[in-house]
């Protein structure tokens, strides 16, 4: 890679994602290089939770060693670096936590992921981002969602087998008084009387628990506040979708709810008084069966068609094949999602393997032709990755 340019190129303000997407992705992979792709865990409590900017100076050093390296032209080089060193004095950008960043800079793009799993710490430096560690985000076979629905407290998860971490909310309401003014919650609510302040009647309204203090109408149009940006951010993503909230709710949320992958079962019991871990624990359950059938689905599916001409395995082929067009499904094994290319004691890298380098190239144009790319947990032949062709 031998960029020359005459002159750097304009600051591009950076855009933000809170959750990934096929939109982010296709507009990442049509990116022109040089790219730098950046991936940082962090710590969402604990002593460690300060530490973020100063981890990605480190990472913007080893970036500026690799656009070096590469030889990139030293202008090309300083924008993309001062775009990311930006950040490391962006009080608000460090206000808000999540257990993964992951930051994309090229010439006229400027991206920023906050990631609900901790990704491997690296940085890849190259004609094109490094994209394959967010597969598993945009991708229904592995993930659900977990909406704890409360009165007074309204939480979305994300889950996978392994982890969970929480979403931000907005533009969902946080909670019924967010989501319903004031006014109208007491005159939905059955209030009582709770003393006199100043000579003025105060009303009370009871809390979460008390479920009959509020009627019909009044739920409806609160989980309808909840429920249409949801569906609107993740309906599409089709990710199972379990609710944790008081019994009560369930058939109110689910004759409003236009979800279309919400799960039958739930989990009853007020949610504020469950962590995060226990939510996780409770809601796979729930959807371990139907994420592992879809996993086995999909490995029958490659099995019936080995041997036929219409897969592939060897990286080369999977890149000449996703450059053509030809390939329908690009499975990765989920270990290489999260993890090719970072160094065996955990610091970070930017020089993956040929045949990584290659699959990345394959997940790039698998998705710039309209193929889907779903991570396994077990890969139908042996290596990181294989395909089912279109012919």
């Amino acid at each position: 890679m031998n960029h020359q340019m005459s002159a750097a190129a304009p600051s591009t303000p950076w855009d933000e994602v809170d959750l990934v997407s096929v939109e982010s992705l296709l507009r990442l992979s049509e990116a022109d290089g040089p790219c730098v792709s950046i991936y940082l865990p962090r710590s969402v409590q604990g002593p460690d939770v300060r530490l973020g900017p100063s981890r990605l100076r480190t990472l913007v050093r080893q970036a500026a060693a690799d656009l070096s390296e590469a030889g990139v032209d030293d202008r090309v080089a300083t924008e993309l670096l001062a775009q990311l060193r930006a950040l490391e004095s962006d009080e608000d950008f460090w206000r808000v936590r999540a257990p993964g960043l992951a930051l994309f800079v090229a010439t006229g793009l400027a991206l920023h992921a906050r990631l609900p799993v901790a990704p491997s710490e690296q940085v890849v430096v190259g004609e094109a981002f490094r994209l394959r560690p967010l597969i598993p985000l945009v991708t229904p076979s592995g993930g659900f969602l977990v909406l704890a629905l409360a009165q007074n407290r309204v939480r979305l998860l994300h889950g996978t087998r392994e982890t969970v971490a929480e979403l931000p909310l907005a533009p969902i309401p946080s909670s019924m008084r967010e989501a319903i003014p004031q006014e109208e919650t007491e005159r939905h609510g059955q209030s009582h009387s709770g003393g006199h302040t100043g000579g003025r009647l105060e009303q009370q309204v009871h809390g979460q628990g008390n479920e009959a203090d509020y009627d019909k109408a009044a739920l409806e149009r609160f989980f309808r506040a909840v429920d249409e940006p949801l569906t609107q951010r993740f309906g599409r993503r089709g990710e199972p979708l379990v609710l944790a909230c008081v019994g009560y709710y369930l058939p109110i949320y689910r004759q409003v709810s236009r979800y279309p992958a919400l799960v039958d079962q739930a989990i009853e019991g007020n949610p504020e008084h469950r962590t995060a871990g226990e939510l996780h624990a409770a809601a796979w359950e729930l959807v371990a069966a139907e994420i592992t059938e879809r996993e086995q689905v999909l490995q029958n599916r490659f099995r019936e068609a080995d041997g036929t001409g219409l897969t592939a395995s060897d990286p080369e082929q999977l890149l000449a094949a996703s450059r053509d067009g030809r390939v329908d499904t690009l499975f990765l094994t989920t270990d290489a999602t999260q993890a090719a290319g970072a160094a065996p004691n955990g610091a970070p890298t930017s020089a993956p393997p040929d045949d990584d380098v290659l699959i990345d190239s394959a997940v790039r144009e698998t998705i710039r032709h309209g193929g889907r790319c779903v991570p396994l947990t077990v890969l139908p032949v042996p290596g990181k990755a294989a395909a089912l062709l279109r012919y």
